[in-house]
C-alpha cells in the first residue's frame, strides 16, 4: 500500500528504512504500534533513525509474523521466543515484543500508515531503556524531548510507573536518575547531531533538578496505584 511519509521523517529515514516502513503499511499484526527511537522521530524527525522497534498490545505468533513478513520482503530472523521476534527485513533491523503487560497513557497516531506511540508513552519507555542500560542515543532523545516538546523528565518518571507499575516504583525510579547522570560507559556515537560532551553536560545540570523533585515518590504506597507526579509548577 503506497502512503505518504511526511517530510520531515522522509528526511531521516535511510532508504532501506523507508522501502520497509511502506511494506509494512497493512501487514502489521494486530495492537502494533512503533517506539524507539524512530517512533520519536516519527513525531519530531530529530536524527537519522533506522531501526524500527514494534511493541504488540494483543498476542501474536512470532513464528506466523516471520512467515508474514518473509511474503513482504527478505526476512531473517534472528530471535524467536514467545513474544519476541527479532530480525532483519531487508537490510533493516526490526523488533516485535508483546506488550500486553504494559499501560499505556496515551492513544497511538497514525504516520504515513503507521501506528506510533504518543510522546508522553515514548518518553516513559526511553527513561526505562536508559534505566536498564541505554546508548548514548538513548540520553540524546531524551534531551530533545525535553527541549522541543516541553515534556520533561519529571513527568516522565511518574509516566514510568503509571505505564509499567513496578513493584518496587521508588528503587526504579531511583535508578532510573542515577543512569541520568552517569555515562562514563555508554560507548560513543558519531552519527548523532550533537557532540557528547553537549548531551553530558545536559544531564549533568538536569540530573540535580531532577532528584530535588522526588519528594512525590514518598507518597506512593501502593505500586499499582496512579502516581501523581511532581508539582512542575514550582
Amino acid at each position: 500500500m503506497a502512503v505518504d511519509i511526511p517530510s520531515h521523517l522522509k528526511a531521516v529515514l535511510p532508504p532501506p528504512t523507508r522501502e520497509v516502513w511502506q511494506a509494512l503499511v497493512g501487514n502489521l499484526p494486530g495492537g502494533a504500534y512503533l517506539v524507539g527511537g524512530t517512533g520519536i522521530a516519527a513525531h519530531l524527525g530529530h536524527r537519522v533513525s533506522r531501526d524500527l522497534d514494534f511493541f504488540v498490545a494483543e498476542p501474536f505468533e512470532p513464528y506466523e509474523l516471520a512467515d508474514s513478513l518473509d511474503q513482504i520482503g527478505r526476512f531473517a530472523s534472528t530471535q524467536i521466543a514467545a513474544g519476541t521476534l527479532n530480525g532483519y527485513l531487508g537490510e533493516t533491523r526490526i523488533q516485535f515484543l508483546d506488550a500486553r503487560d504494559q499501560h499505556p497513557v496515551d492513544p497511538t497516531i497514525e504516520v504515513g500508515g503507521i501506528p506510533v506511540a504518543g510522546l508522553r508513552d515514548l518518553l516513559a519507555t526511553k527513561l526505562k531503556v536508559v534505566g536498564d542500560r541505554g546508548e548514548l542515543r538513548d540520553y540524546f532523545d531524551l534531551l530533545i524531548l525535553e527541549r522541543d516538546t516541553g515534556h520533561r523528565v519529571e513527568e516522565g518518571l511518574a509516566l514510568v510507573i503509571e505505564r509499567y507499575r513496578p513493584a518496587t516504583p521508588e528503587a526504579v525510579v531511583l535508578h532510573i536518575v542515577r543512569a541520568l547522570g552517569y555515562l562514563d560507559d555508554v560507548a560513543d556515537d558519531p552519527g548523532l547531531p550533537v557532540a557528547r560532551a553537549e548531551i553530558e553536560a545536559y544531564w549533568k545540570k538536569r540530573q540535580p533538578e531532577i532528584v530535588r523533585s522526588l519528594d512525590w515518590l514518598t507518597g506512593l504506597q501502593n505500586p499499582h496505584q496512579r502516581p501523581r507526579g511532581p508539582d512542575l509548577s514550582r
